[in-house]
Parts: structure tokens; sequence; C-alpha cells
């Protein structure tokens, strides 16, 4: 069981070592947070995101100051603790002892209670023991905390360098930090004259753009006037191509009719010459008959001797009249009339390619034989003569194609279109010998061009 004064002794360290804690748990706890807060700061959390730099420099120099505070309030309570002066040792019917004893004070004690033990009390002896076994403790305990003194006054250097090192860097940093200001500064006033230029830029394209809105709306107008014009010249296009296959018809018509007519009129001329001749030999056989006698014959010689000049002239003219009347009539008797007329339309959406030859066709109209290959696209004479080729080209999209004829050979025409919705015409007389090939080849078409069926060919016999 221990005795009252170690009983005294250890609740008085105890006592001290828990005052002691209460002021290091107030600066602990401040350090811990500090250090919790400087750590979420260095990983970038979001909750610490708002606290800037200095703020947590400030906050960390403050834990550091309360640190070195306590622990130099700490040792200096311990130092003045060690150098109070040790009292004298009582008389033990008081019931007293010393708490803190060190170097001489220890030894008077030592040698005062052994005299006082041997002399007074020999039960004595065993708490003079324990009082030394405590003195030990308390000048090891004293030990300690003087070497943990020096240790913390060793570490409050190095962290007051370190305070004043980071000061510098700070100053650094601060200026640094205004400098970037100032660089931010500059960059966001230039940022600003780029942004101005830009909205000057955006304001000018907005015009632009309201312009071309409103060039549009009248290029739409446009348009629709144009389409407008463009149906009524397929319509006019249309009523012309009636216009022409009623014009072949009818001009077919008029050539069966002058090949008749012409037919009559051979027959009657040959009737005609028939009846002249036989006149012509009566008239012969009159003469024979009643021949004049030879001075009548003479007188009147002598009488027209003088309109002889004149009347031999009239002779030449009237022989080289009959001449030329003999040429045209031979011309006329030998001459043969060969009717024909063709006429081919396309398919819609007919699409070409260039070097090749059309051969695709939704009608074809042949009068007087045929000589039309549908399959080929090419037309062979049936005789010689004359051909009237007549072309006409009507796009389907906005393509450019040139289609050119071909005779025995023989480039002849050639008609462009490349533009939608609208027509493009040509003709050309071709002379032509029987067997010859006539066809329609496309000498330039871009890529998917196309004719429309309003396209067509028509190949007339003159």
């Amino acid at each position: 069981m221990p005795t009252r004064i170690q009983v005294k002794v250890v609740t008085k360290q105890i006592k001290y070592l828990e005052e002691k804690i209460q002021v290091l748990e107030t600066t602990i706890e401040l350090m811990k947070n500090v250090v919790t807060k400087s750590k979420a700061w260095l990983e970038e959390k979001t909750d610490q995101s708002s606290v800037s730099y200095i703020e947590l420099s400030q906050e960390l120099d403050t834990a550091a100051t309360a640190l070195l505070d306590v622990t130099s309030h700490i040792s200096d309570e311990d130092n003045k603790d060690v150098n109070k002066p040790t009292p004298s040792l009582p008389q033990p019917d008081t019931q007293t002892t010393a708490t803190f004893l060190t170097g001489e004070s220890t030894r008077q004690l030592k040698t005062q209670v052994q005299h006082t033990a041997v002399e007074e009390h020999p039960d004595l002896e065993r708490r003079l023991s324990y009082i030394e076994t405590t003195l030990s403790s308390l000048q090891d305990t004293q030990h300690k905390s003087t070497d943990d003194i020096s240790e913390i006054k060793q570490w409050r250097d190095n962290f007051v360098t370190e305070q004043s090192d980071m000061g510098v860097n700070i100053e650094q940093l601060t200026k640094k930090q205004k400098q970037n200001f100032k660089n931010l500064r500059k960059q966001m006033s230039e940022q600003d004259n780029k942004v101005k230029e830009l909205n000057k830029e955006i304001e000018s394209l907005k015009k632009k753009e309201s312009k071309s809105n409103k060039t549009l709306e009248k290029l739409s107008l446009d348009m629709k006037e144009y389409e407008n014009k463009v149906r009524e010249i397929n319509k006019n296009m249309q009523d012309i191509r009636d216009s022409m296959k009623e014009g072949i018809k009818s001009q077919s018509d008029l050539i069966v009719s002058l090949q008749d007519e012409n037919n009559k009129i051979l027959d009657k001329t040959s009737t005609q010459f028939e009846k002249l001749q036989s006149k012509h030999n009566v008239m012969y056989k009159l003469l024979q008959q009643r021949l004049m006698p030879i001075d009548k014959l003479i007188q009147i010689f002598n009488k027209n001797f003088e309109t002889r000049e004149e009347k031999l002239n009239k002779l030449g003219e009237l022989e080289n009249t009959i001449s030329k009347l003999s040429n045209d009539f031979h011309l006329i008797e030998s001459r043969v009339c060969n009717r024909y007329a063709c006429y081919v339309e396309l398919a819609d959406a007919t699409h070409v390619s260039a070097g090749s030859t059309i051969s695709t066709f939704s009608e074809v109209h042949e009068y007087g034989g045929q000589h039309f290959n549908r399959t080929t696209g090419t037309f062979v004479s049936p005789h010689d003569g004359l051909y009237l080729v007549c072309v006409t080209l009507h796009e389907y999209e906005y393509k450019q194609i040139i289609v050119a004829v071909w005779a025995g050979g023989v480039w002849c025409m050639s008609v462009e279109v490349k533009c939608v919705d609208t027509s493009a015409a040509g003709s050309v007389v071709v002379d032509m010998k029987k067997g010859q090939e006539l066809y329609f080849k496309v000498v330039e078409a871009d890529q998917d061009a196309a004719l429309s069926g309003y396209s067509s060919f028509t190949i007339v016999s003159l």
C-alpha cells in the first residue's frame, strides 16, 4: 500500500499532466484540422476549392505558432518549477514532505532523514527508501523533460528558419502573382478588343446575311417567273412539235400530190408531143403535095431575103428554147421522186454518256419505208439524194449535253443544251448515197446527264 507522500506526489504529477494534456488537446485539434484542410486543398477537392494559398499558409502559421507557444509555455513552467527553492524537511510528526528536490537539497534531505531515522524512528528507514525511489523517478522525468525541451527548441529554431524561408517564398510568389495578374489583365484587355472586333464582324456578317436573304428572295421570285416562262416555252415547243408533225404530214401529202400531178403532166406532155408529131407529119405530106413552082419560090425567096437574117436569128432563138425545153423535158421524164419521212421521239429521262450513240426511243414513225434501226439508232439511206435532218433536245437536269449528226462517217452539225427544262434545236441538209448510215452521237455529256421525253429527231428526203 502506497504512503501518503507517494500518493500526494503521484496525484500532483497526475494533475500536472492532466493540465498539460488539456492545454495540448486544443492545439492538437487545431493542428489536425489544419492538416486535413491542407491535404484536401492539395488533393483539389470541391469543398476546399474556394480557399486560397495565402489563407491556407496563414492557418498553417497560426497552428505552428500555437504549438510553439504551448511548448514554450510548458517549458517555462517546468523551468520555474525546477528553479524553485526546495523547502526544508519538517519533523515527522507534522506529516509533510517535500515534492521536487534537486542537487544539494536531495543530498541534504537524505542525510537529515538518515539521522532522524537512526536517532528517533527506526521504522522510517523503509519510508526513506520509498522517498529515494520517488526522487530518482522525479529526476529521471526532469532529465527527460529537459531533453524534450531542448529538442522542441531545436525544432522551433528549424521551424522559424523554415517560416522565414516560407515568407521569402510567399513574397516571391506574391510578386509573381501580381505580375501574372498584370499579364492576365493585358490578355483580358486584348481578348476584349478581339471580342469587340468579332462582334463587329458578326454584325457585318449579319448585314451581309440579310442582304443575301433579300437577294435570295429576289432570286426565288425570278426563278418562279423563269419557271413560268419555261412552262410557257415548253407549251410553245409542244405546239411547235405538233405543228411540225402536222407540217411533215402536210409536206408528205404535198409531195405525194406533186408526184401524182407530175405523173399526170408527164402523161399530158407525152400525148401532146405525139399529137404534134402527127400534125408535123401531115403538114410535111401536104407541103410535098403542094410544091410551088420554082419561079414563085425564087420571087418569094428574093422578097424574103431581106428579112432572112432576122428570121435566122429568131430561128436560132427558137432552136435554143427548143433544146432547153427538150433537156428539161428529158430531166422531168427521167426524174423519179422517192418519198420518205421519219420522226423519232426519245423516252423520258434518257441517260446519255460521252461517246455513245442515242438508241433509246419511245416512238418511231416512218413514211415511205422502214429504214431506221431502233436497236442501234442508225438510219440507212434507201436512195441517193438530199435529206433534211432536224434535231430537238430538251434537258432533264442541270447538265451539259452536246449531240452531233453524223452522216456517212462525217460530222454535219451539233446541238448543245445545259439548263433544266430548256430546249435547243437545229437542222441540216445532208447529201447521202444509197446505203450510207446516219446516226446521232453524244459528243459531250456531264455525269448522270439525261434528256427528257420532249427530245426528238426528224429525217425527210427532198
